[in-house]
C-alpha cells in the first residue's frame, strides 16, 4: 500500500529538476536566454543534464508549449517552488526574463548554501550524540542493574547514593531529547496556530514576536525591494507596479503589504511615507527610498538594495550557524562527562568495602 502511494510521487520527481541542481539550472538558463536562445530551445539543451528522465520531460515540455503554458507554469512543473516564481511571472509579463532568472538563481543558491552549512554543522555532533545515546542505553540496560545488585549486597549507603546519581546521569539523553521534542512541538503548534488566521492578521501578529519579527521584516523588505524594483525597471509606474504586486498570488505576505502601500500611495502619500506607515520593513528602508526618489534612480537603487539585503541575510545565517556547533559540542562534552561519572561514581562508592 505504501509503495503504491509513493511510486507516483517518485515517478513525478524523475520529471523534475533536483533541488541541488536548481541554482545551476537557473543560471545556465539565464545565460542561454541572454545569448539569444529561445526559452524552449534553452530547456531542450538543459533538460538532459538536469532531469533524470529527460526524454519524458521534453515530451511534457512540448505538450505544455502546444497548450500555451507560460514560463512560470513550465518552471513550476519542473519543480521550482511556487514561492520563488513571482519575479519570473513579473518578467514574463514585462520583459527582462534573463535578469529575473539570474536574481532567482542567487536566491536559490543562497538557500542551498545555508542548508549545506547547517547540514555540515549538525552532521558530526548529531552522529556523536547518537552514539553516546546508544552507549547510555547500554549502560542503563546492562551495567546499572549489575552495579545496583552488587551495591545492595554490600549494603553501603555511599554506594547506594552513587547509584542514584548514576541513574540520574544515565537519563541525561532522555532529558535532552525531551527538550528538543518540546521545542519542535512548540514550533509546530505555533505554525498551526498562526495559519488559522488570515494573511492580514498573520502579518500583524508576526510583527509582534521578538527576534522572529526582525527576520520577517528583513525578508519582507528584500522581497518588496526586489519585486518593486524589477517592475519599475521594466517601465511601469509606481501605482501600476504596486497594483501588480497586490494582485499576485505567489507570495501572500507581499500581497498584503503591497495592498497597504498601494492604499497609502492612492491617498497621496509618497512611497517613503507609505513604507514608514506600514511598519513591515527594516528601519533604514525609508531612507534608502528617499535617496532613490531624490536621485531619480529609484528602480535601480531598489534592486541594488535587494542585493545588499541578500548578502546581509546570508551573513546573518552564517553568523547564527557559527554558534550552533559550539553549543552542540558543549552539550556533547556534558554528555561525555556524565558518561564518565556514571561509570566511576559506583566504583568509587564501593572502594571502601573492598
Amino acid at each position: 500500500m505504501l509503495f503504491k502511494y509513493l511510486q507516483p510521487r517518485i515517478d513525478h520527481k524523475d520529471y523534475q529538476i533536483p533541488k541541488k541542481k536548481q541554482a545551476q539550472f537557473l543560471k545556465r538558463l539565464s545565460s542561454l536566454i541572454q545569448e539569444g536562445y529561445t526559452f524552449y530551445a534553452s530547456l531542450i539543451m538543459l533538460l538532459p543534464h538536469h532531469v533524470k528522465r529527460s526524454a519524458d520531460a521534453q515530451d511534457n515540455l512540448s505538450i505544455q508549449m502546444k497548450n500555451g503554458d507560460g514560463v512560470t507554469s513550465v518552471l513550476q512543473s519542473l519543480g521550482i517552488p511556487r514561492s520563488y516564481l513571482l519575479s519570473i511571472q513579473m518578467a514574463e509579463a514585462h520583459g527582462k526574463l534573463h535578469q529575473a532568472l539570474l536574481v532567482l538563481h542567487s536566491h536559490v543558491a543562497m538557500v542551498e548554501r545555508a542548508k549545506a552549512s547547517l547540514k555540515k554543522v549538525l552532521m558530526y555532533p548529531l552522529f556523536l550524540f547518537t552514539m553516546l545515546a546508544g552507549l547510555f542505553v547500554a549502560f542503563r540496560t546492562y551495567f546499572l542493574p549489575n552495579m545496583k545488585l552488587l551495591a545492595s549486597s554490600r549494603q553501603g549507603i555511599s554506594s547506594t547514593d552513587s547509584m542514584s546519581v548514576t541513574s540520574v546521569l544515565l537519563h541525561l539523553p532522555d532529558v535532552l531529547l525531551s527538550i528538543c521534542l518540546f521545542f519542535i512541538f512548540v514550533a509546530v503548534a505555533f505554525r498551526w496556530n498562526i495559519r488559522r488566521y488570515s494573511f492580514e492578521q498573520q502579518v500583524i501578529k508576526l510583527q509582534k514576536i521578538p527576534l522572529l519579527s526582525n527576520w520577517m521584516k528583513l525578508f519582507w523588505t528584500k522581497s518588496f525591494s526586489q519585486e518593486l524594483g524589477t517592475l519599475l525597471v521594466s517601465g511601469l509606474s509606481l501605482q501600476l507596479s504596486l497594483n501588480v504586486l497586490r494582485e499576485q498570488n505567489f507570495q501572500p505576505y507581499l500581497k498584503v503589504i503591497s495592498e497597504n502601500i498601494y492604499s497609502s500611495v492612492l491617498l497621496g502619500e509618497s512611497l517613503k511615507k507609505a513604507v514608514q506607515l506600514s511598519e513591515c520593513f527594516i528601519d533604514d528602508f525609508p531612507t534608502y527610498i528617499s535617496h532613490g526618489e531624490s536621485s531619480g534612480h529609484l528602480a535601480k537603487e531598489l534592486l541594488i538594495y535587494g542585493d545588499l539585503l541578500n548578502e546581509q541575510t546570508e551573513n546573518s545565517l552564517t553568523k547564527w550557524l557559527s554558534f550552533v556547533q559550539p553549543i552542540l559540542f558543549a552539550i556533547l562534552a556534558i554528555c561525555i562527562l556524565a558518561a564518565y561519572l556514571s561509570i566511576l561514581l559506583p566504583v568509587y562508592g564501593m572502594i571502601d568495602f573492598i
